[in-house]
């Protein structure tokens, strides 16, 4: 072999090494399959289960700590994210396969998908919500107080409501301008809520202040943000699921998920999991994340009893959905 083709095979062999090391293939994921995926912040992997199966389908090993994920409109693309990330990375759920990363800088710890199918991050490093859209393009930003955490989005009155674990605020964006419409006080360490617009009403939740754990929900006017009344849900509620006329929502101090009606009454409870924090709804299946028991557990909506358990990956930590042929 001549030493012009020894180096023209030499370079081929290290362009391809090289091109299949920057394409990891990871398992795909059938567009055909609804499923309910966790993202477990203990392994770095993320758990995708078969809801029609009830089983899981697939696991993928991840190389970044990612805490956070969202299924885009498209029904292929998962953008993952994570606080101590400078980029929020797009995966083809269909290919396996990293396809995109957009610069973001590290602080994000949450994202909702909007009604405009734009993206509003709250990123605690800027103290900001900051607005993407569908082509990881950064269009806003809007300033809050000290670590903004949970978001609401009302589409009836473009609005998005922003809780800030730190600061005893509720921040109001006016989503046709993006700019900050205003505020109310709230109650300290909120965390959690729901938009009960039939009412007027934001139920929040939170871990409590020092020594007092919180034992309640609050219910705040959304026009005047007077509290209204508490609702007892012990201990420390801190994530909610409306559903119609309804709410679940998830004490994980006390292992409790509850199933409350929109005029304060409980219509079912049930001990589930250990140390939960974050819950779904898919296909008339309520899902449940033992964030400790590193399972997720599935449950019927209405009575709230097991139909299955289903073991996941290490500190499942958020829950996203698809359902094929939506």
């Amino acid at each position: 072999m001549s030493k012009k083709i020894y180096w023209l095979v030499f370079l081929w062999i290290t362009t391809a090494l090289l091109s299949s090391c920057s394409e990891k293939r990871l398992p795909e994921i059938p567009e055909d399959v609804s499923f309910a995926a966790t993202v477990n912040i203990k392994d770095m992997t993320i758990s995708f289960v078969d809801l029609e199966k009830k089983e899981q389908a697939a696991e993928w090993a991840m190389e970044k700590p990612y805490t956070g994920a969202l299924i885009l409109p498209d029904n292929d693309s998962i953008l993952l994210y994570g606080k101590q990330l400078e980029t929020a990375d797009l995966y083809s759920l269909k290919e396996g396969k990293l396809i995109d990363s957009w610069e973001t800088g590290e602080g994000i710890v949450n994202g909702i998908m909007l009604d405009t199918n734009d993206i509003a991050f709250a990123d605690q490093n800027l103290n900001k919500i900051r607005f993407f859209n569908l082509n990881g393009e950064e269009e806003k930003q809007v300033k809050t107080e000290r670590d903004p955490l949970t978001l609401l989005e009302s589409a009836a009155e473009n609005k998005l409501f922003v809780l800030s674990f730190n600061h005893e605020k509720l921040g109001i964006i006016d989503l046709k301008s993006k700019a900050g419409s205003g505020e109310f006080t709230i109650h300290p360490s909120a965390s959690g809520a729901w938009l009960n617009e039939r009412n007027g009403e934001i139920w929040i939740g939170g871990h409590g202040e020092g020594a007092e754990i919180e034992q309640n929900i609050h219910v705040y006017d959304t026009d005047t943000g007077k509290l209204k009344k508490k609702i007892p849900a012990a201990s420390m509620p801190v994530n909610f699921l409306g559903q119609e006329n309804h709410v679940y929502v998830l004490s994980h101090g006390s292992n409790m998920l509850y199933k409350i009606n929109d005029s304060g009454e409980e219509a079912a409870s049930v001990s589930v999991g250990a140390n939960p924090f974050e819950l779904a709804i898919a296909k008339d299946i309520l899902l449940v994340a033992g964030y400790d028991s590193n399972d997720l557990h599935l449950l019927e909506p209405k009575s709230l009893k097991t139909l299955s358990k289903i073991k996941v990956g290490e500190g499942p930590f958020k829950i996203v959905i698809r359902e094929s042929g939506e």
